[in-house]
């Protein structure tokens, strides 16, 4: 995205999950090479709670070339959370240590958390944030929504800010900022938050970060030609990794889900979007789409 759009200092990646075994296949980590990510800082992200799986796996991620990697303690899905997982870790602090006791001290690089504000309530993150300031944290990404929430309701800013002074780390804000007025709204009730991580906001306008930086509020003039190059090249590269059309084409309509809200027929294109069931039919829709916008 970032040799399309620009303001974008890192991304953390899709997470990868622990596996049994010594060694972790490349298969397992070609969402990483290092071939696909040559214009932004990469930070991988490990989903995982056995700390000798994820020992194996961050280490492995480092002899890639990586210097840093993420512990995913924030993913909500019930699929997850149910397994001690993502945010299900959250109600298991003595898991969290017991993790970080064993992994620290053996990290070939650095480590980094993004985490929810709990499981259930939103006063579950305190004394996690309590223990963490014991340990040599990178920084800490809080997204502040329960897992329960999933991603309803309204990020709790009251807690949000009530972290800030429970913890000595350098937090990062995430969460609901979709555009430059949400983005301004928590910077400013959050003066000495400097770094603020992006998901849906980017995926459904990949100008945004730019926008923010740039301080103004409508897209750039060249948004739709960039776009059009930006969905040409993940095209491309989708093709060179999915086998069949049909695995290519379901990828592609996801990407949708959220590139159709950065035109003003969002609804009517994505319906037109999913309901192609072929390749053709699907490039012939994108380029009629993108001919009639530019």
């Amino acid at each position: 995205m970032s040799r399309y759009f620009k303001g974008i200092d890192f991304c953390v990646t899709p997470f990868l999950t622990t596996v049994k075994g010594s060694y972790v296949k490349n298969s397992h980590l070609s969402d990483i090479l290092p071939k696909y990510n040559k214009v932004t800082t990469i930070i991988p992200q490990i989903l995982g709670k056995d700390p000798q799986e994820f020992l194996i796996l961050a280490n492995q991620v480092f002899e890639m070339g990586y210097k840093t990697v993420n512990w995913n303690l924030g993913c909500p899905y019930p699929m997850v959370v149910n397994k001690k997982r993502g945010a299900g870790l959250l109600l298991y602090p003595e898991m969290i240590k017991s993790l970080l006791d064993s992994v620290l001290p053996n990290l070939q690089g650095t480590l980094s958390i993004k985490m929810r504000i709990g499981k259930n309530e939103p006063d579950e993150i305190y004394p996690i944030l309590d223990m963490l300031n014991d340990y040599p944290i990178e920084n800490i990404i809080i997204h502040p929504r329960t897992a329960k929430q999933m991603y309803s309701g309204t990020p709790d800013l009251f807690v949000f800010g009530k972290c800030l002074d429970f913890s000595k780390h350098t937090i990062i804000y995430n969460g609901d900022i979709i555009d430059l007025k949400t983005f301004s709204s928590i910077k400013s009730q959050f003066p000495s938050i400097h770094s603020f991580m992006i998901g849906r906001g980017l995926a459904m306008n990949p100008a945004l970060s730019e926008m923010i930086k740039s301080n103004v509020k409508n897209k750039p003039d060249d948004f739709y030609k960039r776009l059009y190059r930006f969905h040409e090249e993940i095209l491309r590269i989708c093709r060179e990794n999915f086998n069949g059309h049909i695995a290519l084409l379901g990828r592609m309509k996801q990407l949708w889900w959220y590139l159709s809200s950065s035109f003003q027929n969002s609804e009517d294109i994505l319906k037109r979007i999913q309901r192609s069931k072929t390749l053709e039919s699907y490039r012939g829709i994108v380029e009629e789409i993108f001919e009639n916008i530019m």
